[in-house]
């Protein structure tokens, strides 16, 4: 879709915005504007429409502090389009199942563990997983669950959805629930909340991490929450699972061609799967489409959706103390042809056609290196 003309239009509106010519850009952005937008809509036009949308809010000085879209009220959920949205992506299935089979293959060798989960959502993730330890529950006896997210409604409705699992009983599972961003939080809060719960612990952040919060240029937050969970908890692993991309910059022509590359190899994925127009303009103009405004049309102060590439979060986990975890590779076989899967160490990147969108991270705390095998 780079080679769209659309395209070139916006690198050169963006580059017009950078250099305090809006008065040039603006017109040009508004051309871009559809009158309707409906399933029949192609990508690229699409993709546009939805960023000349934002960037004109950028122009104007309309821009919303906004909070974390996953917080706020919509006629339809982000996370509830989140789970709409696996149905058209299936990479984000995929990287569910890697990270559950890889979690259960450390937690089936120990008799007691505590599970972390970092924005649990709704707990659908950790129900695949509970039904994966049913069926094999390997030494597991006793399996306690952290869950922490700051959405309070998502915490009732995956404690409700854990509890009532059939293997909630064989396992003395037990639930806990923190209400809480991750970034707010330090190391004694980390520490305190695990107080008296198993020592042999595993973590799990699913599309998290990149909705930390953190102030205009700074590149070290995240390496910082990483150190603090890696020294808080010493996770005999840590699945980590993060889109590939590079929205976290603060150039703007350069945060509009990684935009344009990723969200636009996305939307071509989504037209393969076997759901039906609507759904997949649903996944497009409202879930994508309010990541896209997230980027472009807030706040570089509070803007949430802030990808990373794969690179960037292999560094930090290494600077964080942590190495990669040794694991047997899950079957993936379900994935359709027109994806790929790449494996090295501690890592398995996703993509489409070779073009990697995803991936999951497989760490372990250097302090328990060989600890579990």
């Amino acid at each position: 879709m780079i080679f769209e003309s659309t395209y070139q239009t916006f690198i050169a509106a963006s580059q017009d915005i950078v250099r305090r010519r809006e008065r040039l850009a603006k017109p040009v952005i508004h051309n871009l504007l559809l009158s309707h937008v409906d399933p029949s809509v192609p990508n690229a036009e699409l993709i546009s429409h939805i960023m000349a949308e934002a960037l004109l809010r950028r122009i104007d000085r309309t821009m919303v502090e906004a909070k974390n879209i996953y917080l706020q009220r919509f006629e339809i959920s982000q996370i509830d389009l989140f789970y709409l949205m696996t149905k058209g992506n299936p990479l984000v299935a995929a990287s569910h199942h890697i990270a559950n089979e890889l979690l259960a293959q450390v937690l089936r060798e120990l008799p007691s563990a505590l599970l972390i989960d970092i924005g649990i959502g709704k707990g659908v993730q950790m129900s695949a997983l509970l039904s994966l330890l049913d069926k094999d529950p390997g030494q597991l006896k006793s399996l306690q669950i952290l869950a922490i997210d700051p959405n309070p409604e998502n915490l009732v409705a995956a404690s409700q959805r854990l509890l009532s699992s059939p293997v909630g009983p064989r396992l003395n599972l037990k639930i806990h629930t923190r209400q809480a961003l991750i970034e707010e939080l330090t190391e004694a809060d980390l520490q305190q909340f695990t107080t008296d719960l198993p020592t042999a612990r595993v973590l799990n952040s699913a599309y998290t991490l990149h909705h930390t919060m953190h102030a205009t240029n700074d590149t070290q937050r995240r390496g910082q929450i990483l150190r603090t969970i890696a020294t808080a908890w010493k996770p005999l692993l840590f699945t980590l699972v993060e889109p590939n991309a590079d929205h976290d910059t603060e150039n703007l022509p350069k945060r509009l061609h990684q935009c344009w590359e990723h969200f636009g190899t996305t939307f071509e994925m989504i037209d393969e799967a076997p759901i039906d127009s609507v759904q997949k303009f649903l996944i497009k103009e409202q879930f994508f489409g309010r990541e896209i405004r997230d980027i472009f049309g807030v706040s570089d102060a509070f803007r949430c959706e802030r990808h990373e590439p794969i690179d960037t979060w292999l560094l930090r986990l290494t600077k964080a103390g942590m190495v990669p975890a040794a694991f047997s590779l899950p079957n993936t076989s379900s994935l359709p042809n027109y994806c790929s899967q790449v494996v090295s160490d501690g890592l398995i990147r996703l993509g489409y056609h070779g073009h990697p969108l995803i991936a999951v991270y497989a760490y372990t705390s250097l302090q328990q290196k060989g600890a579990v095998r």
